[in-house]
């Protein structure tokens, strides 16, 4: 006869349900990035999702468990829904940064949590998933991207001024930051805009032309000096 799951005293047997394990992990993940894993209690946690604390332990055992399957079932994934779609060998430099930058949106877009916990858990010294993030981090193909951005300013088309390798983090920190900080800024200044038409308007145009505009390109230029004829 087929085993069936044991249980003891007090517990019943175990039986999977991955609906409410991921709904309890997705309200677990909405806590961490509003108030950061260090402030965020298992009651919370199960409040939020709507069970008893007994059932955020059924599920994930520990707390360390239960941050590794943050990583794993949720942050991983948006790792390679922004990666593998990059030719980072082949591709032309300025259509792979593009690429990379309006998938960077489409997942924020998605998971509007991450860009907080990004933030507060991955970047920040002390981060509680920081070491677990890394090790999802496709460190082949983020170098393989620096590495296609320097063919580009060998053949003229990305400047020169900017350094392949530091690239990715530029383009990272005017993606996410903005809208880790926006309570802060509506704050400073209710009236700006911060969706994502906007935002996504505003990293291109800085990525693909910088600061300076037309009067300051004019500005700029070695003005032609007139010959004096004798």
């Amino acid at each position: 006869m087929p085993s069936t799951p044991r249980s003891t005293a007090g517990r019943r047997a175990r039986t999977p349900d991955s609906d409410a394990r991921g709904q309890l992990l997705d309200a677990a993940i909405a806590l961490f990035a509003e108030r950061g894993i260090a402030n965020t209690t298992v009651a919370q946690i199960a409040a939020a999702g709507h069970v008893t604390s007994a059932m955020v332990h059924y599920w994930f055992d520990t707390r360390e468990r239960l941050l590794d399957a943050v990583v794993a079932e949720r942050l991983a994934p948006l790792f390679h829904a922004i990666w593998d779609a990059a030719d980072v060998e082949l591709g032309a430099p300025l259509a792979l940064i593009q690429a990379i930058v309006q998938r960077m949106f489409d997942v924020t877009g998605r998971t509007p949590w991450l860009p907080s916990l990004w933030l507060r858990e991955i970047v920040n010294e002390g981060g509680l998933l920081r070491e677990q993030a890394l090790r999802h981090i496709p460190v082949k193909r983020v170098a393989g991207f620096g590495q296609n951005i320097a063919r580009g300013q060998q053949s003229g088309e990305v400047n020169e001024g900017i350094e392949p390798m530091l690239l990715f983090n530029s383009i990272l920190a005017l993606v996410m930051l903005p809208q880790a900080t926006a309570k802060i800024w509506r704050r400073i200044n209710p009236t700006l805009t911060l969706d994502r038409a906007t935002l996504e308007r505003h990293v291109g145009t800085l990525l693909m032309h910088g600061v300076a505009g037309r009067a300051s390109d004019a500005a700029r230029r070695p003005r032609a000096t007139s010959r004096r004829t004798s």
